[in-house]
């Protein structure tokens, strides 16, 4: 298994899973796929440059995940970033590849000066639940109605780690 980060050179490779993402699970996606076939190359392209997006690749050089996270815009707020989404293909689940990104991600937020990271989870989504649950995340909310899919709502959790080893479950 590699982790890396993708660049514009992936944009077939990574459009190409994130459309099965979307295919086999919607409720982990904010955009809905007729929105992502509506984005144009360049701007997946531009994305992949400015957010940081980490591929996983399995042994035979395939990329069968990946997850962005995107550091808050004001300088108030550039000690957090978001991550989201992670998507590990269904041939490919249970095999680590979710934790090695997972883990890819949070040390190299870790490496940049970021001091928490929030995700945001649909309450059903069990596995990947656990997953964050193990990672150190701990559940601060939840957002009912989150999104709408076909018009009925989705609630989500909201979850928050401290890089940094602040105690963030104070008051929650």
């Amino acid at each position: 298994m590699m982790v890396r980060r993708l660049t514009p050179k992936d944009l077939s490779a990574f459009r190409a899973l994130w459309a099965d993402g979307l295919m086999r699970v919607p409720s982990a996606f904010l955009f809905s796929a007729e929105e992502v076939r509506a984005i144009p190359n360049k701007d997946v392209e531009r994305g992949l440059d400015v957010n940081l997006t980490l591929g996983v690749f399995d042994d035979a050089k395939r990329l069968v995940g990946f997850v962005s996270a995107r550091r808050g815009g004001p300088k108030r707020m550039q000690h957090m970033a978001d991550i989201g989404p992670l998507y590990v293909r269904a041939d490919a689940q249970r095999k680590g590849f979710g934790r090695a990104l997972m883990e890819a991600v949070l040390q190299q937020l870790t490496d940049a000066g970021v001091r928490q990271t929030e995700l945001c989870v649909d309450v059903e989504n069990t596995g990947a639940q656990t997953l964050y649950l193990g990672l150190g995340f701990h559940i601060f909310g939840r957002r009912p109605r989150s999104v709408l899919i076909d018009g009925v709502g989705r609630d989500d959790y909201l979850m928050i780690k401290a890089l940094d080893g602040a105690d963030l479950t104070r008051g929650a």
